[in-house]
């Protein structure tokens, strides 16, 4: 079903609740507290209920158990490090493993956030127990039905089936549909054969079920004044938040050479952006979050960035039977990068024509691939002498 099929459905009042399932807190990196995962604070006092299976509660809280561990581990071991080669005193690492991890354990953090998260968006825990008969899952089991599948490890699916089932029976009780949001083609399968279970894999499109007409409206009338290039300030914004987050991007070069090398740095370059047109509607904005007073939208980019690696080489000495310094060299490679917006305005947004700003701009670069340079050599290797 098309999102403006949906959004019609939705408005009818057919609709009573949203849910996501594991793999849509995964692709949105556990961030709790940014991001599309905040905008379901939306739905703390609205009529539309969030929840959640009891089986993505646990999942989603072993994955953030996990994340939370990693970060441990890691910053641990660069304090080892720095210790070791930056002769930081004992008392000293100490003292920032207080100021970081306050004395906690991850399980304490990991809890304290998750339950936070639910009281900011009122989130509902459909409980396995209450909604799924054990004998509609043994049965769902036998006969290979969605989600079990009729090859492959089915006993791998029991969470999934019994997630969904009790779904599907808690939407039969409270007589209303629920959108889930999915990217697993397992819950898609099932949810195609329900009435009551509609699967969208687009985040974003699902929360813009749920906004007023208001809303739309006002996307239509920014993106046209976009285009128009009415909107500098919002072009700003955006530039400054793009020219930011280069700083944090993580490259992988993919190079080769005939002579032993080292990377020395890696430098990412904006040199501007373009907007993506959405499909339906053909805009460049469209909400996730409005009320009068602000405005959250979702835009895609087109960013096109300069990517320069600098580089050590060294040389075999066979005499002295050591690596000798043979100068260095860089490599720039122009390429294009996808990138997820949510735009933040403030303004007089109950009016359509009123002055808007921008309030905040969260970027999210896609997962970039290796980037390949070819082959590199020191600088002075391509160099012109006269003897």
């Amino acid at each position: 079903m098309e999102l403006d099929e949906l959004k019609n459905f939705v408005r009818a009042g057919e609709f009573g609740a949203i849910t996501l399932d594991t793999s849509i807190f995964d692709a949105q990196g556990l961030r709790l507290e940014s991001g599309l995962l905040k905008q379901l604070e939306q739905f703390q006092d609205s009529s539309t209920r969030l929840i959640l299976s009891e089986v993505v509660k646990e999942e989603t809280l072993s994955h953030l158990m996990e994340k939370a561990r990693d970060a441990q581990k890691e910053i641990e071991k660069s304090l080892k490090q720095a210790r070791d080669h930056w002769r930081v005193d004992d008392q000293d690492i100490e003292e920032i493993k207080k100021i970081v991890f306050g004395g906690r354990e991850a399980q304490e953090i990991v809890f304290e956030r998750f339950d936070k998260f639910a009281e900011l968006t009122s989130l509902e825990i459909v409980e396995a127990q209450n909604y799924v008969m054990v004998g509609d899952l043994i049965q769902k089991y036998f006969k290979a039905r969605p989600p079990f599948s009729e090859t492959g490890k089915k006993k791998n699916e029991f969470p999934d089936a019994i997630a969904l089932m009790s779904l599907e029976t808690w939407a039969n009780k409270n007589q209303t549909k629920i959108i889930v949001v999915t990217s697993d083609n397992d819950w898609k399968s099932f949810c195609k054969g329900s009435d009551r279970l509609i699967a969208i894999d687009d985040f974003a499109g699902a929360l813009g079920l749920f906004q007023l007409q208001d809303a739309d409206d006002i996307c239509k009338y920014l993106s046209e004044k976009y285009e128009k290039g009415e909107l500098e300030n919002v072009k700003k914004a955006i530039s400054n938040a793009l020219e930011y987050k280069m700083s944090d991007l993580e490259i992988y070069p993919e190079v080769s050479s005939s002579y032993m090398y080292e990377q020395d740095s890696t430098e990412v370059t904006l040199n501007g952006f373009e907007f993506k047109l959405f499909e339906s509607p053909n805009l460049i904005f469209r909400p996730v979050n409005f009320d009068d007073d602000s405005l959250v939208a979702e835009s895609k980019l087109c960013v096109d960035v300069n990517i320069e690696c600098s580089y050590s080489f060294d040389i075999y000495d066979s005499i002295d039977k050591d690596e000798v310094p043979f100068g260095s060299g860089s490599a720039n490679l122009q390429t294009n990068l996808d990138v997820d917006i949510l735009v933040s305005f403030v303004g007089s947004l109950d009016k359509i024509g009123a002055e808007v700003e921008v309030d905040d701009v969260e970027i999210e670069i896609k997962k970039l691939d290796a980037v390949d340079f070819g082959e590199i050599e020191p600088d002075w290797m391509g160099e012109d002498y006269d003897y």
